[in-house]
């Protein structure tokens, strides 16, 4: 009984033992992130890496000095250390201070030229844009082609309008932000077309740009359009945000999410191998409680892990 107890212990001990994986956040991100949203994502990452992944909560605007003593203050000896793209400042501080300890700063959708150079023990990852927005059409794709209210749970579809046999081409609007160039427009419309080959695709960067909305099918927001979400548009919406899924409006049927919570176990992995530089796509938050049809949620799973 002993050995069995042993056994059964040995898998506990070692996760707590292990050098955990630290992550400097901030007040503010804290609070607009959700605790049970971080406290969700802190437990997905720490079993996907099987150690403790932690928070370093430090107030906003704080120097340098103090990110490395809160650091250090939670583990002596991390495993490795995540820093957000506001903290580059403290990251370059941390890795002067301890160049052997594995560092991670998140450059976000763009590299700017504040951040420091990458050097193989301070790995400095960007958003892969890409590849969200091609997730993101596939997305649309398959939401822009079932009846908003069979995508609603707890609403009930009717069949005999569910399939018209004849309809015109459905509209998909892309609200771009500064960091959407001509690749990532081809690759959002490649992803709608896959899914709806005869679909017509309009990119806008304001609200006077936006057509009727009655005739969309499906709307991405990259981060822009605030002022739309508050027309409150009956349709389904996709978002790019770290925002707290709990304060998102009833149409956001798919979130992504580029906060360093989100990409930390593919950072740390890339870090551990020694990856100087890259860039990783975001999470795609897929909330299942607002899509009653299997099959739609089927679709959007296997999506948000294609590669164009």
């Amino acid at each position: 009984m002993v050995v069995v107890c042993a056994v059964l212990a040995a898998p506990v001990v070692i996760f707590f033992i292990r050098p955990p994986v630290l992550i400097v956040t901030d007040a503010t991100f804290a609070v607009l992130y959700g605790k049970s949203h971080l406290r969700r994502q802190q437990f997905a990452a720490s079993s996907a890496l099987f150690r403790r992944v932690k928070p370093v909560l430090v107030a906003d605007g704080v120097g340098s000095d103090v990110v490395s003593i809160a650091v250090l203050g939670a583990a002596r000896q991390p495993f490795c250390v995540l820093f957000p793209r506001d903290q580059a400042a403290a990251a370059l501080r941390f890795h002067e201070q301890f160049p052997e300890t594995p560092a991670v700063l998140f450059s976000g959708p763009v590299p700017v030229p504040e951040i420091p150079s990458p050097d193989g023990f301070l790995c400095v990852y960007g958003i892969d844009r890409p590849v969200d927005l091609y997730r993101a059409g596939l997305f649309a794709g398959i939401l822009g082609n079932i009846p908003y209210k069979s995508v609603k749970k707890g609403e009930k579809q009717d069949k005999s309008t569910a399939t018209p046999p004849v309809s015109p081409p459905k509209t998909y609007v892309l609200w771009q932000d500064r960091y959407v160039q001509a690749p990532e427009r081809e690759l959002f419309s490649r992803g709608i077309r896959e899914k709806d080959p005869e679909s017509v695709i309009i990119f806008v960067n304001s609200a006077a740009e936006i057509p009727d909305m009655k005739a969309i099918s499906c709307t991405v927001l990259t981060g822009a359009g605030a002022e739309y979400l508050e027309k409150n548009p009956r349709m389904p919406l996709i978002l790019f945000s770290w925002m707290d899924p709990d304060f998102t409006a009833q149409e956001i049927m798919v979130l992504f999410d580029d906060s360093a919570w989100a990409l930390a176990v593919p950072a740390v992995r890339m870090a551990v191998r020694e990856q100087a530089e890259g860039t990783i796509p975001s999470k795609p938050l897929i909330f299942t409680e607002k899509i009653a049809n299997n099959s739609v949620f089927r679709m959007l799973k296997k999506s948000a892990k294609k590669m164009p």
